[in-house]
């Protein structure tokens, strides 16, 4: 069985990245085949008041008579997804923010795409420009955050400036740590203005005293290393952000000394937000302080997304297999909404689709 990604129309934010054709593009964050899987419902249809016609006897002379008031539309479940990519990045980094001023030290927020992250090689620059434009996300992430927390976080030297009377834009204590030192120069030399400073995983000393919050972009298997002499070197105080790690692979032969050092290290994170596609018809979903959600496509109205479980550890494997088999009702059991283990008992397909499943998870797991 194959579960496909969230969907969802235009958006109606003006600020939203749009993105038509890859030749009209001006935006920021231009992200050509990223919108459609991201998006969670349909464009919010217009609500139009409706007048009855009155009769001649009881027309009211006056043209300034009020239109009746509209019914608020209820809350649903789904309002909590993102409409755009925009909205998903400063999502991510509020929810971030609100974790770090709460304590947590150890935080990830992940945005994954299929249209440009694989969960096994990570990041896809199928088309040119695909891998400045996912840094660009990065950038966005950072800047979210920043101005999130606040002055609390401005450098010191750029602190005792503003409070002589400096105008200029504040710069954050915020390291942004890149995969290797041509990528951190290259986008130092672009982003002149950018609000934090720059490193590499590969630099001699990447992080420094005054820093009080090191973002990690990306960081892949062969990085793992790195990434623990980084976390080692962290001072009380100072918070580590990793924005969309891929420290597992498939492709990468790791022993068991390692799968447990991997397993150990992530353990001390608190995923601060996550947008993972299901497939085609759904998305598993957090945003911290929230629990962990599996949302699916809602039949009766197409661009909208039912609620089908939360639980408050990340949902995988057979458990969110069948969430989505439930939520379906594929299965015979309770659809969204029911308790869970009502109903008839899984079919014989769905064992066999179960039991598909599990080899296949079984099958990459040794290829790890």
């Amino acid at each position: 069985m194959h579960f496909g990604a969230i969907v969802k129309g235009p958006s109606t934010n003006d600020n939203a990245i749009s993105l038509p054709n890859r030749a009209s593009i001006p935006s920021f964050l231009s992200i050509p085949r990223i919108i459609r899987p991201i998006l969670r419902k349909n464009v919010r249809a217009t609500i139009i008041p409706v007048f009855a016609a009155a009769s001649d006897a009881e027309a009211e002379p006056s043209s300034s008579t009020p239109p009746p008031a509209t019914a608020p539309k209820a809350p649903r479940d789904d309002d909590i997804l993102p409409d755009s990519l925009t909205d998903a990045l400063s999502d991510a980094a509020q929810a971030t923010a609100l974790a770090i001023q709460n304590g947590t030290e150890r935080c990830i927020a992940e945005i994954l795409l299929s249209e440009f992250w694989d969960p096994v090689s990570g990041p896809v620059y199928a088309e040119e420009g695909d891998q400045q434009r996912f840094w660009k996300l990065t950038r966005r992430f950072i800047e979210g955050m920043a101005s999130s927390i606040g002055d609390s976080i401005i450098d010191p030297q750029q602190q005792q400036q503003k409070q002589d009377g400096d105008a200029s834009p504040p710069c954050y204590s915020i390291r942004a740590i890149y995969p290797d030192a041509g990528v951190s120069a290259m986008l130092r030399n672009q982003w002149t203005d950018a609000p934090f400073f720059f490193g590499s995983l590969n630099d001699r000393k990447p992080v420094q005293e005054t820093d009080k919050i090191i973002v990690l972009a990306a960081p892949d298997p062969p990085s793992l290393q790195d990434v623990l002499r980084i976390e080692k070197s962290l001072a009380p105080g100072q918070a580590l952000v990793m924005f969309n790690p891929r420290l597992a692979s498939g492709d990468v032969g790791l022993g068991l000394n390692v799968r447990r050092l991997r397993e150990s290290f992530l353990s001390a994170f608190v995923t601060t937000y996550s947008l993972r596609p299901v497939g085609d018809i759904g998305s598993v979903f957090r945003k911290f302080p929230g629990l962990w959600q599996v949302f699916v496509q809602d039949p009766e109205l197409p661009g909208r997304y039912l609620l089908a479980a939360e639980r408050s550890s990340r949902p995988a494997g057979e458990v969110l297999d069948l969430i989505i088999m439930q939520a379906l009702g594929e299965d015979g059991v309770a659809g969204v909404g029911g308790e869970e283990g009502e109903g008839r008992e899984v079919g014989f397909v769905d064992r066999v689709g179960l039991t598909i499943s599990s080899l296949q998870r079984f099958m990459k797991a040794l290829s790890q």
